[in-house]
């Protein structure tokens, strides 16, 4: 009987331990990066804010996101191709890696903040916090500004606008597929192939809010002189009034009052910061990625 009490304390002892094991080691930190339209995966800028991080925490891992590992097709597939395609693709391409299968951290620089957001809807991704620099994630209402007087650019922009729900145009060009015309809604719904979709403005996925509420923080940054996208606010995903012109704060949004993606739950939560930048667009230095690293990723 002795020996069988002692042996019972044994196995309790090393079960404790082993709980204690799993609790108390800390595993590698992760992060994954997103680039922005016109970018790639490799640039100097992408390697810039991955060489931060790595230097802000000893023993990160990193990975850039890629749709093709030819730096000159990856540009190419940030502004031509399917991103319901595309994102499905990075949700395999993330998955695989067995660094990241415990979670991890991501940033999304301008449009890679919306196309990161919509993964985690769509494939359930185990991100824990979410860092959007200047996301277009309730779409944008215009293309960006022409410079005063030049009318063959105005032109240009006014064509596409009109092409811009085009079935064929919805299906090739990614920055139409986050067009979200205010002015004309109904065609934004009846033809949109993509934003309507992870926005849960067609029909109510209640996966994707699930997912998305799943997030321990959701940081979104706007810069303040932003002048390519358009509304800047987009952003911190406020909305533009097609009647008044004005915007319409975050809280007082159709999707933050209806909850369509989990925006109210999270706010309600603490979960969501909103930060501001005094510069134009992607203008990060590298005080503010240390930052960013320090705050929210150690």
């Amino acid at each position: 009987m002795h020996v069988l009490n002692r042996l019972t304390e044994l196995l309790s002892v090393a079960g404790s331990i082993s709980e204690y094991n799993s609790l108390t080691i800390d595993r590698p930190k992760s992060i994954v990066l997103w680039h922005g339209m016109g970018d790639t995966y490799n640039s100097t800028g992408i390697r810039r804010a991955e060489q931060v991080f790595k230097e802000e925490i000893p023993g990160v891992f990193v990975h850039s996101v890629y749709l093709d590992i030819d730096e000159a097709k990856d540009q190419r597939a940030s502004i031509i191709g399917d991103l319901n395609t595309q994102v499905l693709d990075v949700c395999d391409q993330l998955n695989s890696i067995p660094e990241l299968q415990n979670g991890y951290d991501a940033v999304g620089f301008s449009q890679g903040g919306l196309f990161l957001r919509s993964a985690i809807e769509l494939c359930g991704l185990p991100v824990k916090t979410l860092v959007t620099y200047g996301s277009p994630h309730n779409g944008v209402t215009d293309l960006p500004p022409c410079a005063e007087g030049n009318w063959l650019c105005n032109q240009r922009n006014e064509f596409l606008k009109k092409q811009i729900y085009k079935d064929n145009i919805q299906r090739t060009v990614v920055q139409a597929q986050y067009f979200r015309d205010v002015y004309n809604f109904e065609a934004y719904i009846e033809n949109s192939a993509f934003l309507k979709f992870v926005n849960n403005e067609f029909i109510k996925n209640l996966d994707y809010v699930d997912n998305l509420t799943k997030l321990e923080k959701l940081v979104l940054i706007l810069f303040s002189q932003d002048d390519m996208v358009v509304p800047k606010e987009t952003a911190w995903y406020f909305d533009l009034d097609p009647v008044t012109n004005e915007l319409i704060p975050f809280n007082e949004t159709s999707s933050f009052q209806n909850d369509l993606i989990g925006l109210k739950t999270l706010y309600e939560q603490q979960k969501i910061d909103f930060l501001s930048i005094d510069d134009f667009h992607m203008r990060i230095d590298e005080d503010h990625l240390r930052f960013i690293a320090q705050k929210y990723f150690k």
